[in-house]
C-alpha cells in the first residue's frame, strides 16, 4: 500500500481527532460529575468513575478505525496521566496505558476470530447492517479485560486499592461509558438517516 503525503495527513488528522475527544471525555467524567454530585456524595474517588466515558470512545476510535486507533488512545491515555489528578503511579503508568488502548483492539479481534460482526462496515448489507450489538459486546469484553489487567498490574506493586472492589468499579464505570456513547452515536446516526429519507420524499 503506497503511502503518500496525503494519508498520512488524514491519518494524523484522525489521530488527534481520537486523543481529543479522549480527553474532553474524560474531562467530563472526571471534572463534570464531580461538580455535579460531590456536594451529595463523600468519596470524590467513587464519583470520579461512575459513567467513566474514554472507554466509549476508545470502542468507537477502534470500531470505526481497528488498528490505527491503539497508537493514538495509547498516546491520550498517556496525556491524560499528566494533566488530571488522583492518577496510577508512574511506573504503572506505561502498561496501564498499553492495557487502556489495547483492551478494546483484543475485543473487537476475538470477536472477528468468532466469525461476529465486529468492526463497522462501510458496504454493509441489509441482511447484516452496522447496528448497536457488536460494539457494545467489544465494550462488555473490552471493560472485563481492561479490568483484569489493570487491577493486575496493580497487585504487582502490592496496591492497597488493588481489590474487587476497584476491578467492579472500573467494569461498572467502562459499561455505563459505552453504553451512554454508543447510544448517543447510534440515535444521532438514526436521526440524520430518517432526515436523509425525510428529505428525499419531497
Amino acid at each position: 500500500m503506497q503511502i503518500t503525503p496525503h494519508k498520512v495527513l488524514v491519518e494524523g488528522l484522525y489521530g488527534a481527532f481520537i486523543i481529543f475527544w479522549f480527553l474532553i471525555s474524560y474531562a467530563l467524567s472526571y471534572q463534570g460529575i464531580n461538580l455535579l454530585l460531590s456536594p451529595f456524595i463523600d468519596s470524590i474517588e467513587t464519583v470520579s468513575f461512575l459513567v467513566f466515558l474514554p472507554h466509549g470512545i476508545r470502542i468507537i476510535a477502534v470500531y470505526f478505525l481497528g488498528w490505527k486507533a491503539v497508537l493514538p488512545l495509547f498516546i491520550a491515555h498517556l496525556v491524560s496521566y499528566q494533566l488530571f489528578d488522583q492518577m496510577p503511579p508512574y511506573w504503572a503508568q506505561i502498561p496501564l496505558a498499553f492495557v487502556g488502548a489495547l483492551s478494546a483492539f483484543i475485543a473487537f479481534e476475538m470477536m472477528r476470530v468468532c466469525d461476529l460482526n465486529s468492526y463497522y462496515r462501510v458496504k454493509a448489507s441489509a441482511e447484516r447492517p452496522n447496528t448497536i450489538g457488536p460494539p457494545m459486546l467489544a465494550g462488555i469484553l473490552a471493560a472485563i479485560l481492561n479490568g483484569l489487567l489493570t487491577l493486575a498490574i496493580l497487585m504487582t506493586a502490592n496496591d492497597a486499592d488493588a481489590d474487587l472492589s476497584l476491578l467492579l468499579g472500573y467494569f461498572v464505570g467502562d459499561l455505563l461509558g459505552v453504553g451512554v456513547l454508543l447510544s448517543f452515536v447510534f440515535t444521532l446516526r438514526r436521526l440524520v438517516v430518517s432526515l436523509g429519507e425525510a428529505q428525499n420524499r419531497y
